[in-house]
């Protein structure tokens, strides 16, 4: 009977590390999504301004500032999405260390 208990505890809390885990990848890879395209495209800009001169066309920013803050943010983004995969593989082999001490408890 402690054994059943013991197992489930350990399932219940895989789930829940589980959940906040797959929480957490969702936001980070929503971020990714949306931030690398929107990064390249304010980098793109900021060329184009700074070689057609056209500083009124776009915005007040400075092409310097669009370049590399649209660069930064994609590259930041970019290591949000890696950083989430990274997490996906570290609960994958969670679950399977867990699983394999729940079949030796159940063995034993």
């Amino acid at each position: 009977m402690a054994v059943k208990i013991k197992v489930f505890l350990y399932y219940t809390g895989f789930w829940i590390v589980f959940a906040a885990v797959c929480m957490i990848m969702f936001a980070m890879l929503f971020a990714a999504v949306m931030g690398v395209p929107f990064g390249l495209m304010m980098s793109i800009m900021g060329v184009a301004v700074m070689v057609f001169r056209a500083d009124f066309v776009i915005s007040e920013m400075s092409p310097q500032l669009m370049l590399f803050t649209g660069l930064a943010g994609a590259f930041f983004t970019a290591f949000l999405g890696l950083l989430a995969v990274k997490m996906g593989f570290a609960v994958s082999r969670l679950f399977l260390r867990i699983k394999r001490r729940c079949d030796r408890l159940r063995d034993w």
